[in-house]
């Protein structure tokens, strides 16, 4: 058997492996920051400048950058090279896994082929939002490392499969179109009305044959839909200064009560680059008709922006909870009520996210000289705490007498008969 660590192809067959029977496991959730212990950490000066740096634009507002390409790209994700793997492998590998077969002994028993025909789907967005966002899925297929041919592909059917949540239901066939000189078809899909079996984490399901081979494949690409929207932006803008930055009121119009994560970017007009990026976390209601977007002054100041800028890349994710969004605004306060939500759960479950509309709204401001904006940080009674507590801090680990206690304390630690 040859081993699968011996070259990239063992290594991506094995990944493969792991993502299509469920095997890889991501953990998600908010990372842990640790605090350093005062009386430990050598380090403690850096760590005060390091969160003095990193808070001084406050918690919405972001400098923005061309390589902060999820930021700036806010409905779609990049789709990775993945090995072309058959159906018939594929249906041995999943009947491994169902007769009981740990991860290692499947992998024990996994015969890997010298080489392996990749494909990429090249997406146009990965989140749809409404019934007329349409998404367009390019898929390419590339001919294994040991042959210079090129592939030409056969598709037999393309398919949407919808949410784990609805059964995963079959949503029917997508139509599409392949190109004649090279191995390249695009998929088209949109959802075709505002029902919920439409709604949540989908798949682009794609069953092809290449040419001079007996073997089918399946190819796969994830994207979430949202035909049922949150609401909307209208386009209607208002700039204005305030304490020294640039604020932006949006026109929005709001189906129901819901806890949102509400982004935007900004652009410098005259240089062509992202200068900012922000995103709130706010309950809105219907009774709103705008969300400010603040874009920090210091940011301003700091990297030199001035003239005119271009708001865009407006969007609005909404937690779909079953319970008030108080709730999760202010978890400790409502902490006995989330544990009792949690206990008793409701029967119907749902996808977790519904979306503001897509839209491709724009808005340019009038011209700012850079000196208008303010160079102060950002300020808060809990940043200040804070701060003051590292500075303390500090002080008190270069104090010469600290180590005397320390060698105190470990005396009086010492076990009887250490």
């Amino acid at each position: 058997m040859t081993n699968m660590h011996s070259n990239g192809s063992g290594r991506a067959w094995a990944g493969l492996l792991a993502l299509y029977l469920g095997l890889a496991r991501v953990a998600s959730g908010q990372t842990v920051v640790h605090s350093p212990d005062p009386l430990e950490d050598a380090s403690l000066n850096g760590t005060l400048a390091a969160y003095q740096a990193a808070t001084q634009y406050g918690p919405e507002s972001r400098a923005l950058h061309v390589e902060n390409w999820d930021l700036t790209h806010p409905f779609l994700t990049e789709s990775p090279s993945l090995p072309l793997i058959s159906s018939a492998s594929l249906r041995e590998l999943e009947s491994q896994r169902d007769s009981g077969l740990s991860e290692q002994e499947i992998l024990a028993k996994l015969k890997t082929p010298s080489s392996l025909s990749t494909y990429q789907f090249v997406m146009n967005k990965t989140i749809l939002t409404g019934t007329r966002d349409e998404l367009n899925a390019q898929l390419a297929v590339t001919s294994a490392s040991s042959s210079n041919a090129v592939p030409r592909i056969h598709v037999i059917k393309a398919e949407v499969i919808g949410d784990s949540y609805f059964g995963s239901p079959n949503l029917g066939t997508v139509p599409f179109s392949c190109e004649t000189t090279r191995p390249v078809c695009t998929f088209h899909w949109r959802a075709p009305a505002e029902q919920r079996q439409y709604w949540g984490a989908l798949e682009l399901r794609v069953t092809l044959t290449l040419e001079g081979s007996a073997d089918e494949f399946v190819v796969r690409q994830g994207f979430y839909s949202s035909p049922i929207v949150a609401g909307k932006f209208t386009g209607d803008f208002h700039e204005r200064l305030q304490n020294g930055s640039l604020l932006v009121d949006a026109g929005v119009s709001v189906q129901k009560r819901m806890l949102c994560s509400v982004s935007a970017n900004l652009y410098s007009v005259d240089k062509e680059v992202p200068t900012h990026h922000v995103t709130r976390r706010l309950i809105v209601d219907p009774s709103m008709k705008t969300i400010t977007f603040t874009f920090f002054g210091k940011i301003f100041r700091d990297y030199g922006h001035e003239g005119t800028f271009r708001l865009q890349d407006l969007k609005a994710q909404c937690d779909n909870l079953a319970f008030p969004p108080e709730w999760a605004m202010d978890t400790r306060v409502h902490q006995a009520q989330l544990q009792e939500f949690q206990d008793h759960p409701p029967a119907t479950r749902e996808p977790i996210y519904i979306y503001f509309k897509y839209n491709d709204f724009t808005y340019t401001t009038r011209a700012y000289a850079n000196s208008v904006f303010s160079d102060a940080e950002w300020q808060s009674p809990e940043r200040t705490q804070r701060i003051e507590y590292l500075k303390k801090a500090a002080v008190k680990l270069a104090d010469p007498g600290l180590e005397v206690l320390k060698q105190e304390a470990r005396v009086r630690n010492v076990p009887p008969g250490g």
